[in-house]
């Protein structure tokens, strides 16, 4: 390509990866996002599992690093990545909230690197256990989203209680009722998101761009470096991703180029 093999390229995407992800993509210490959303990410490394530490906030990769295990001590570690980069741009910053998908280790990482933030539960992965055992059941798939749409706290409640009332156990199998009665006894860890207006709920922002990391370790056929230069690759392609362009729109200008450009 342009005269050069495919190492040249792959060197210069590596390189690109030693910049510091939150100080390029944010590089005014008042836009930092102060509610993200995390999760690992499970890759082939070398022919064995490997987690990519993921956090994102407002439409951006704001941390991503490779560790061997989701164990708490590793997770603090990686995920500890994006809290020194943070703190370089602002030494006080403390996000206020994070969601994740309620993952113990994960929950424990954050609360060990940021000791004010409040772990706020992915109501969609409550739903998607519920969704994974009875596909075919779309008014049960409704009643848990018009739970979700609740506005305020107490309404929250009110629509689960009503909820729980006229579930019937009896005429479901015995693996959607117990997804279904986790999904109640988790009532006050969902609520707790209506005490932080802006905070994110689900942690649709991470799994979209999941998405594209999926497809771009496809096309590599996983990571096959030691752990410095994959994880130099993976921080290049989150820089990439936060500065790619938008796509056209037929008939519309757009507000913002990129969504690092619009977090600015």
């Amino acid at each position: 390509i342009f005269g050069h093999n495919d190492m040249f390229w792959q060197r210069h995407l590596e390189r690109l990866g030693r910049n510091s992800l939150v100080g390029t993509t944010v590089p005014i210490a008042a836009r930092l996002p102060i509610h993200l959303a995390a999760d690992e990410h499970h890759a082939d490394w070398c022919g064995e599992k490997g987690y990519a530490a993921f956090t994102a906030g407002a439409g951006c990769i704001l941390g991503v690093a490779l560790s061997s295990s989701a164990d708490e001590a590793h997770l603090q570690e990686a995920y500890g990545v994006f809290a020194q980069e943070a703190q370089a741009l602002d030494v006080k910053y403390s996000p206020e909230t994070v969601n994740t998908d309620g993952w113990w280790a994960t929950q424990k990482a954050f609360t060990a690197l940021f000791s004010t933030i409040v772990p706020i539960l992915c109501f969609l992965h409550g739903f998607l256990k519920i969704r994974d055992r009875c596909r075919k059941a779309l008014d049960l798939h409704q009643q848990v989203w018009d739970v979700y749409r609740a506005e305020t706290a107490q309404e929250f409640h009110q629509l689960m209680t009503d909820f729980r009332t006229g579930f019937e156990p009896a005429s479901w199998p015995k693996s959607v009722s117990e997804m279904v009665a986790k999904l109640w006894n988790r009532t006050e860890q969902y609520a707790l998101s209506y005490e932080h207006p802006g905070c994110y709920r689900t942690i649709n922002l991470v799994d979209r761009l999941m998405n594209r990391l999926t497809r771009f370790l496809y096309h590599g056929r996983g990571l096959h470096g030691h752990q410095p230069s994959s994880e130099f690759r993976l921080r290049a392609w989150a820089l990439l991703n936060n500065f790619r362009p938008f796509a056209p729109r037929t008939g519309k200008v757009r507000d913002y180029h990129s969504p690092a450009h619009r977090l600015n």
